[in-house]
Order: C-alpha cells, then sequence, then structure tokens
C-alpha cells in the first residue's frame, strides 16, 4: 500500500515564510503607531529614512517567491562555501562583521551600565571598585587592557572597548559559520543558519560597551558548536575534537563571568551522549583534559561566583525591594510592563524567536527532534528562567545586556529550527533567503540606531512618554541619563527638563542638585536658586547643593544667602576651594556697596 507523503515539512516551511510576512509587516506598521509597546519592532519610528526604509524593503522583496527564488543560487553558493570550510568565506564574514560594528559605533549610550563603565575607564579608576562581581578575564579585558592601551597613548578610551568588540564580532561570524557546519546543513540553509546565530540585538554588546555579557555570547555560541560536534559529529576525530573544545570553552568561561554555571548541563548531556556512543573515549587522554580543564577553572574561580550570588544576584535581582513589593519572585514574573518588554527584548535579541511557536505548530506531532534538539533546549533552558526571573534594575529595555545570553540560546534554537524545517522541504529552499533579510535588517538597524544620538534620545523620551507607563524607579534612572546626555551635549534647556521630570519620582538631594546646575547653565539663576533651596531642605549635608546655591546667589547679588551657603559649605567641607573664594567675593562687593552708599 502506498502512503501519501508527509505534508508537515511543508506545512510548516510555509508558516515559516507566514511569521516572517507578519514581522516585516509588523515592523513596517508600527512605524507609524505612537506609542511604544512593540519596542523592540517599532524601531523604524526613531531612524533617518535611508536606515529605515532600505533594510526593510529588501527584506519585504525577500519575501515574494519569485524574487527569492532568483536570488537563491548565489544564497546557495555561499551556504556551500561556508560546509568546505572556505577561508575566503570565513575572511569575508569576518571582515563583514568588523568593519560593520566600526562603523556603527554606539553613541546613544543608553544600554545597561555604559555610561559608567565608559567613566571608569576614561577615569583609569579600578573596575573592581565599581563592579565588585566582575571574574579576573572580565577585569582584564575591560580595564587592564584598555588602561594598558590608553597608557601607551596609541589609542582613545572609546576606542579600546570599541576595538576589542570589532574582535569579537569577528569571532561571532567565524562561530556562526562553524555552528551551521555542526548542523551539517547544505547550501541556503547553512548561510541562513549562519546569519540567524550573528546577527541579532546582541551587536550592539560589540560597538563600544565594554562589558562581559558580548564575550559570553561568543561562549554560548561555542558551547552550542562544540556540544553538537561532541555528540553528533559521526567521526571519532569531530567528536574528540568537540569535547576538548567544549572543555576549554568552560574553562574560560569560568574566569569570564558567574553566568557560566547555565552552560555546565548541556555540556554533562554532550559529554554522556559522546561517551554513549563512543566509549573508548574514556581511555583517551584528550577526553580526560576536556573534564579536567573546567574542573580546575571551577575550583579556582567557585568561591568567587558563590560570594556574589546574595548581595548581587540575590540581593539585586532575584529578592530586590522591587520585587518584594510585587509580592515575590513568582507573582512578580510579568508584574507592571514585564508582559510586554520580556517578548520585546526577546525579539531584539533574536530577531527569529517568533517562529518557535507558530512553526512548531504548523509541524504538530511531525516537530524534529533528536540529539540535536536535546542539546540546545538544554542551553537554553537556565537562561530561559534568568529571563523570566531575573529583573533588570533599570527596566527590561534599557538592560537587556543582562538577558543576552538568553537571546543567543533563543536564536541558536530558532536557527536550528529554522534550518530543519527547511532540511525537509527542499522546494522551500528560497524561504532561507528571507529569512536571511528578515534577520539582517533589524540588527543592522539597530546599530544605526544606537549611532545617532538625537533619534536615540527622541527614542527614550517616547519610552518614557508614551504608552505603557513605566514605574517610577524607571522613570526616575531614564529621566537621569537624558538628563546627562544632554548636559554632555551642551543643551542645557533639554537637561534641566530632564533633570527636573527625574526629580518628580527620585525627589532626592543629589536629582535636585543636577536638575539646579543645569538650569544654571541655561541661565535661569532664579530657577537655579529656587530647585538648590529644595535640595538643602530635602538633604542639608550634600555639600554640593550649598556650594551651587552660594554661587548662584552670588551671581544675583543675594549676598546673605550667598554668605550662609558659604559658611554652610565650610562646615560640611573645609577642604572645599569655593567657599574662601565666595566669602572673598561677598566682602568685596559689601565693601563696594558701603563706598558707594548703597544698601545692603
Amino acid at each position: 500500500m502506498e502512503h501519501a507523503p508527509d505534508q508537515a515539512p511543508a506545512r510548516a516551511a510555509l508558516a515559516l515564510w507566514v511569521t516572517l510576512a507578519l514581522i516585516v509587516l509588523a515592523r513596517g506598521a508600527l512605524t507609524f503607531v505612537p506609542n511604544m509597546v512593540g519596542w523592540s519592532l517599532n524601531l523604524q519610528r526613531f531612524l533617518a529614512p535611508w536606515w529605515a526604509w532600505v533594510p526593510w524593503t529588501l527584506a519585504a522583496l525577500a519575501l515574494v517567491p519569485p524574487l527569492a527564488r532568483r536570488a537563491e543560487p548565489v544564497f546557495r553558493r555561499g551556504g556551500e562555501a561556508i560546509m568546505r570550510g572556505s577561508w575566503v568565506a570565513s575572511l569575508v564574514a569576518v571582515a563583514c562583521a568588523v568593519l560593520l560594528v566600526l562603523a556603527l559605533p554606539d553613541r546613544v549610550r543608553f544600554v545597561g551600565d555604559y555610561q559608567l563603565r565608559q567613566g571608569a575607564i576614561d577615569a583609569a579608576a579600578s573596575v573592581a571598585l565599581f563592579f565588585p562581581q566582575a571574574m579576573p578575564l572580565d577585569v582584564f579585558l575591560h580595564a587592564d587592557l584598555p588602561a594598558l592601551l590608553m597608557g601607551s597613548g596609541q589609542i582613545g578610551a572609546n576606542w579600546a572597548p570599541r576595538a576589542l568588540g570589532a574582535l569579537e564580532a569577528g569571532l561571532l561570524a567565524l562561530l556562526a559559520l562553524a555552528f551551521a557546519r555542526a548542523l551539517a546543513l547544505r547550501g541556503t540553509g547553512a548561510l541562513m543558519v549562519a546569519a540567524a546565530v550573528f546577527f541579532g540585538g546582541y551587536l550592539g554588546l560589540y560597538t563600544g560597551y565594554g562589558r562581559v555579557d558580548g564575550e559570553m555570547v561568543l561562549v554560548a555560541v561555542a558551547v552550542a558548536t562544540f556540544a553538537l560536534r561532541a555528540a553528533c559529529d559521526p567521526s571519532a576525530t569531530g567528536s574528540r575534537r568537540g569535547l576538548l573544545g567544549l572543555g576549554v570553552t568552560l574553562a574560560l568561561g569560568a574566569f569570564l563571568d558567574r553566568s557560566v554555571v547555565g552552560f555546565v548541563p548541556v555540556a554533562l548531556l554532550a559529554f554522556a551522549l559522546a561517551l554513549v556512543a563512543r566509549p573508548a573515549a574514556l581511555r583517551d587522554p584528550a577526553t580526560w583534559a576536556a573534564v579536567g580543564l573546567p574542573v580546575l577553572a571551577f575550583a579556582l574561580t567557585f568561591g568567587r561566583i558563590v560570594g556574589t550570588f546574595a548581595p548581587i544576584d540575590l540581593g539585586a535581582h532575584l529578592a530586590s525591594p522591587a520585587v518584594k513589593a510585587q509580592g515575590g519572585l513568582l507573582a512578580s514574573m510579568f508584574a507592571g510592563t514585564r508582559a510586554v518588554d520580556l517578548p520585546n527584548a526577546v525579539v531584539l535579541l533574536a530577531p527569529l524567536a517568533p517562529i518557535l511557536l507558530l512553526v512548531a505548530l504548523a509541524w504538530g506531532r511531525r516537530l524534529p527532534r533528536g540529539r540535536e534538539a536535546a542539546l540546545l533546549i538544554t542551553l537554553a533552558v537556565p537562561f530561559l528562567g534568568l529571563l523570566f526571573f531575573v529583573h533588570p534594575a533599570q527596566g527590561v529595555f534599557r538592560d537587556y545586556d543582562t538577558l543576552s545570553e538568553a537571546g543567543i540560546t533563543i536564536a541558536l534554537l530558532a536557527a536550528w529550527f529554522a534550518g530543519e524545517t527547511l532540511r525537509r522541504a527542499p522546494s522551500f529552499a528560497w524561504v532561507g533567503v528571507a529569512v536571511v533579510l528578515a534577520v539582517a535588517a533589524p540588527s543592522v538597524q539597530w546599530l544605526a540606531h544606537q549611532a545617532d544620538v538625537d533619534r536615540g534620545l527622541a527614542r527614550v523620551v517616547a519610552l518614557m512618554t508614551e504608552p505603557p507607563a513605566r514605574s517610577p524607579g524607571e522613570r526616575g534612572t531614564t529621566w537621569d541619563y537624558v538628563g546627562v546626555r544632554n548636559f554632555d551635549r551642551g543643551r542645557w534647556g533639554d537637561a534641566a527638563t530632564a533633570f527636573a521630570r527625574a526629580a518628580e519620582t527620585q525627589p532626592g538631594a543629589r536629582a535636585l542638585t543636577k536638575w539646579a546646575v543645569a538650569e544654571t547653565m541655561r541661565g535661569d539663576l532664579r530657577a537655579a536658586q529656587r530647585v538648590y533651596l529644595r535640595a538643602i531642605a530635602r538633604d542639608s549635608s550634600v555639600a554640593a547643593a550649598w556650594q551651587g546655591y552660594g554661587i548662584v546667589s552670588l551671581r544675583l547679588g543675594d549676598l546673605d544667602e550667598a554668605q550662609r551657603a558659604a559658611l554652610a559649605l565650610r562646615r560640611r567641607d573645609p577642604g572645599n576651594p569655593e567657599w574662601p573664594a565666595v566669602l572673598k567675593q561677598i566682602e568685596r562687593r559689601q565693601a563696594a556697596r558701603r563706598k558707594s552708599g548703597a544698601p545692603r
């Protein structure tokens, strides 16, 4: 009896195409919608027309079947070059990656603690002072190395992390090609998978932001690649190299960041599958080296990892005051705007992520399984847990860097899923062209957005002024960022407005002092004097508030208040050179008034 052909692969490939079309349409439509519910999809609102519509148009045209079919042979040849391990293909990929991140540096500097880290590098300050949780290799790459390069006089402060980021972007490109080869894909599928791994919001971590999350993205791709080779490579040599590469990667990761613990389950699974397939590997010295290296590394770093759990992970994320106020860990999982922000962060980091749901439904009970699926799901699960339970202090929309490992593991899983779908539906190979453009376009747009300060700040302001409403803590820190960036650029009016809004939610003396300084710089001395008085009333121990109040009062001719401020500053900060200067100015003015007969 003749069996009916399996329609599931074709149905899944069609679902993949439909999902891509919906994403592209959403990106275009949200350009004209004045709210920030879809903040990972509406990026085109805040881009110059060139960056907004040219990449989008290319992605849209790739969805037209006749056009995609005409382009597919070129993509197929690129994929075959990847599978052959062509050095030309590798060189082109690395060159494109390096040039991309160097051409579009992050000038907005909104993500995470970019400003704090850049300030530490500028001042040659100890990273350990600001980030006590930093592991040894993190400190070397993001503090010692930049200081060494700056000390040579050959490179500027921001160029140090940018140069390192460019090299790491090139390495990410190489690892993306290696991942595609580990899946043994052919033609367009190989190029599609490599593109889906390389292109993501995490590319922004390589454009000047000196933080370990960029290295941990590399660790994730390397772990996935070596785990696949160890457990799935049919040759003994390939499996052996996979185990050794996995061990070396975990050992390096242990000195980079405590989150390396999340890679242990997939490593254990890969070792188990490799040894089940080849029991003789237990007698191979390379196997014991692959086990011994990470064990030794964890032995050396375990105390540091455990020591940072309570103050950093527990105190700042899992059991922070905000989490407790929302009812605890489980109740706070989707509290506030997290139900909106978490999907946005995933789509920003892994543009192909939406296919996981719709294409899985199309596969139904015929869903692809196997060792590859088991390994990539095991890789993703620990970081999906972090995605749900970690509460970034400044909001998911800003601290998405802390979720980058979740993003890359989802990207790896989605890339495999798309590759397996088209492997089993070869007549739909042209959909791979649409996948490449669908992930490349938003990722390049994201880098272009981060390179444009004016439009970047416009987007940040929209996040604060448009739905959904943000928490007071998120508003306070974000408006403070807007104020600092405008102050640095000499836009005193915009800085004063932003600091005023920050003070609405965080009306502390230091926030009010920043606002008063901005008012002073734009020339509204009366407003500055009023704000300084509010700061002093809030906390009279802040010397900067007394200093500013004294200087402003002196400039306004209010000598009694200037004298009061100078005396208060002398009591609180005797070594400050401002109070003697203010008192001398007051004496000269009072003498001049007495001489002229004017009233005090």
